[in-house]
């Protein structure tokens, strides 16, 4: 595994609240590591909340080194609680502090091993998996507007330019406790596995990310940069946290 990733400001917002990770090489139990956070919640809270959950989930892992996570089920486990103790930190740094009250954080990570992805998620950051023929968005966001989605009340048109389209549904640390989504994908077929924050995707659609993915040289860091140039260029109206990984030998199917 090989990734890349980057943060930029946008050109909207006068601070930066959006976080990555990226490790190539084990942290823990975990053969490698890739997180986005994108944090919310007054000033300068936000920039804590994302940089906290990603300190305080990898501190957990790491506590958790000699873990037998032979067992999936194991595996899936300790990312589900790694999470829920960032959130039990994020929630305590917000009773401790006035000023951090109410501070929260979306979060979607995954750990890839042998031919599967392990992701766990919460809020409206996303992970899609990509080859040349097509892209998929393998997380579901945690928002206003994907439970209107889900109930016909609106298009997939309509939640594109939603007015409402940044509220969430849950959020890491706002509440003493959190539900996460885990999910275990298949990588038969994938090439790029991308995580991001909805700066990019408010700015771009799918398919507009996946033809400039494939236009762009063959370099992560490159076609990273490109991104963030066609989502500022759209109008950069939030942070953009970008994460590409790139895997090996591929085949044609998603």
């Amino acid at each position: 595994m090989i990734a890349v990733g980057k943060v930029n400001i946008g050109k909207r917002r006068s601070k930066n609240e959006d976080s990555v990770f990226v490790s190539n090489e084990p942290v823990g139990p975990l053969p490698n590591l890739y997180i986005v956070a994108d944090g919310m919640g007054g000033h300068r809270a936000g920039a804590i909340a994302s940089k906290l959950a990603i300190d305080a989930f990898c501190e957990y892992i790491e506590s958790y080194s000699n873990a037998n996570l032979q067992v999936e089920e194991n595996l899936i486990l300790l990312l589900k609680r790694g999470i829920i103790h960032a959130n039990h930190v994020i929630y305590g740094k917000g009773i401790e502090n006035a000023e951090y009250t109410g501070m929260g954080t979306t979060i979607t990570l995954c750990t890839v091993i042998g031919e599967h992805a392990y992701i766990a998620h919460v809020g409206d950051t996303r992970l899609y998996c990509m080859n040349t023929n097509q892209i998929k968005q393998v997380t579901v966001d945690h928002s206003l507007v994907q439970e209107m989605l889900e109930q016909g009340m609106i298009t997939h048109q309509d939640a594109q330019e939603h007015p409402q389209r940044h509220v969430i549904t849950r959020a890491v640390g706002t509440y003493e406790q959190v539900k996460v989504d885990t999910l275990k994908q298949p990588l038969n077929g994938v090439e790029y596995i991308l995580l991001c924050s909805d700066g990019l995707t408010a700015m771009l659609g799918e398919q507009e990310i996946h033809t400039l993915i494939y236009a762009s040289k063959p370099n992560l860091e490159s076609i990273i940069d490109t991104l963030i140039v066609k989502a500022n260029d759209a109008g950069g109206t939030d942070n953009i946290a970008v994460i590409i990984v790139k895997k090996g030998e591929v085949s044609t199917l998603c």
